[in-house]
């Protein structure tokens, strides 16, 4: 793909007309030279940057259940003729260039959007007379810049245990048309850290912290439409959510120690969040949407999900792309091994398609048919969910028991036996019967919990990068993955332009 880095910064100058401003439907049209002379024109802003996290290049698939988790293994992608090489997938510089070009395109416009707003926070603040309104947007705007650029960083950046001062991403934050350098992976992650800590700071004391809100209470028409629904917003504890996945990624003994207090603060936080567990299967939530810290709202989710291969509304062709083999799922799910009473694998969550390759699953995260409204999740995408707290205590507490704890908690709301318990013997030496016996029995039993949890949710592949799982169930390469199937390759023009920009 040529001059993705001049168009990068051709939008950037475009952003004046408003279809460029907010090119998601449904919106309200505000001309670009009145979008910040009213309180409704910075709300209008706002709402179209979560707007853009909603592109099927984005979040609403290629980010979450398709491409990423493509490249995770979950899936057996029959829509390819019989003949063609699945690898494909991780060729960055030819079959997959579009593909990731595209997504590094409008994540940077996105950006672009983030900073022209937060621009505005400062030259118009005066327009803001509605209490909490200026520092929860701000807030929110600098998380969401840190969110953006970290999703970036973990795909184009190298593997940061390996090589934390390799080159990775450029961190755009100002609304202009000037070069931005291309960073080491440390200096990217202290950025983040720093929008991070700045959107804590003003959202812990503004943040009205209002989830899940009861449209059928006769407080609720009084309430103020813009500040509730927090799980749909970078709201305080999905910033907490982030400081404990950036501290975990950077892995030092002081940053674990971090990734461990901020997830505790997020599981500490019942009001608003609690794990679903067997006693909730009768009323069960396909999305688990009680537990999202962290999602977007999708505008027509079911037709997405229709044309994008994974309706859920009948049952999928073989030619139907998100498809795993039933021997991948056993595995994944330990059917012959203690699962069966793991609810998450049961027909609620998934379902079967027959053919004469064999038999296939599907999976019904999604699926609308119960979902009514978003009070129950209806049109939901979870970006952040409580689980995840579990996980990253696992990895970064320094005591085995802790660890396992956390991991078992999960395990045991989900269903699976007391009996079954996970041990801490030898924890944290390689380990033989796991996917990637090099590592270590924490990291692989993880990795496997994560993808239980996670399916079709994007994060597995992150996991799997961070530590180098050289194998795994439904890896593609009979010699394992290398770094280069890890690491997305910059856009051509993005790698020119940084690099001369660095050297000035």
């Amino acid at each position: 793909m040529k001059k993705t880095y001049l168009y990068i910064l051709a939008g950037l100058l475009t952003f004046s007309s408003c279809n460029d401003w907010l090119d998601v439907d449904p919106k309200t049209s505000i001309p670009a030279d009145k979008e910040f002379e009213t309180e409704y024109g910075f709300k209008d802003a706002l709402t179209g940057i979560y707007l853009k996290l909603t592109d099927t290049e984005l979040y609403a698939r290629n980010l979450t259940y398709g491409y990423l988790d493509e490249l995770a293994g979950i899936y057996e992608d029959h829509s390819l003729s019989n003949d063609a090489d699945r690898t494909d997938i991780y060729d960055y510089t030819d079959e997959a260039e579009s593909r990731i070009n595209g997504i590094y395109v409008k994540m940077y416009n996105t950006i672009a959007n983030v900073n022209n707003l937060l621009t505005n926070l400062e030259e118009h603040r005066n327009v803001l007379t509605t209490p909490l309104y200026y520092e929860t947007m701000k807030g929110e705007a600098l998380g969401l810049r840190a969110f953006l650029h970290f999703d970036l960083l973990r795909l184009y950046g190298p593997i940061f245990s390996e090589n934390p001062n390799g080159e990775a991403i450029p961190y755009r934050t100002t609304f202009d048309n000037e070069a931005t350098p291309v960073l080491s992976a440390s200096d990217v992650v202290e950025k983040i850290l720093a929008d991070l800590t700045e959107a804590h700071d003003l959202l812990a004391d503004n943040d009205p912290c209002d989830f899940f809100t009861d449209r059928t209470s006769e407080e609720f028409s009084d309430k103020n439409m813009f500040l509730v629904d927090r799980q749909f917003r970078m709201n305080l504890y999905a910033v907490k959510a982030m400081l404990a996945r950036v501290y975990s990624y950077k892995g030092d003994a002081e940053s674990r120690r971090l990734a461990v207090q901020y997830a505790q603060e997020v599981i500490d936080a019942t009001d608003y969040f609690t794990l679903y567990t067997t006693q909730d299967v009768n009323t069960y939530n396909s999305i688990r949407y009680r537990e999202q810290v962290f999602g977007i709202s999708v505008y027509d989710l079911e037709n997405i999900l229709e044309n994008n291969n994974m309706s859920m509304a009948s049952e999928p062709s073989i030619q139907y792309r998100y498809v795993t083999p039933r021997a991948n799922f056993q595995a994944f799910y330990d059917l012959n091994s203690g699962g069966d009473t793991d609810w998450r694998s049961h027909g609620f969550a998934f379902n079967s398609v027959e053919t004469y390759e064999g038999m296939f699953m599907y999976c019904l995260k999604y699926n609308q048919a119960n979902l009514s409204t978003n009070a129950d999740g209806a049109d939901a995408i979870p970006l952040i969910r409580l689980p995840e707290m579990y996980y990253i205590i696992a990895e970064c507490a320094d005591d085995p028991q802790t660890s396992a704890d956390a991991l078992n908690e999960v395990r045991f709301a989900r269903g699976i036996s007391y009996e079954d318990e996970i041990n801490t013997v030898d924890y944290d030496r390689p380990y033989a019967a796991g996917e990637d016996p090099s590592l270590s029995k924490r990291v692989n039993l993880i990795m496997h919990e994560l993808r239980k949890e996670y399916f079709a949710e994007g994060q597995l592949f992150f996991y799997l990068k961070a530590h180098h799982f050289t194998t795994f169930d439904g890896c593609l390469f009979e010699n394992g993955m290398q770094t280069e199937h890890y690491q997305w390759v910059l856009p051509e023009d993005e790698i020119i332009f940084g690099n001369n920009n660095k050297q000035q």
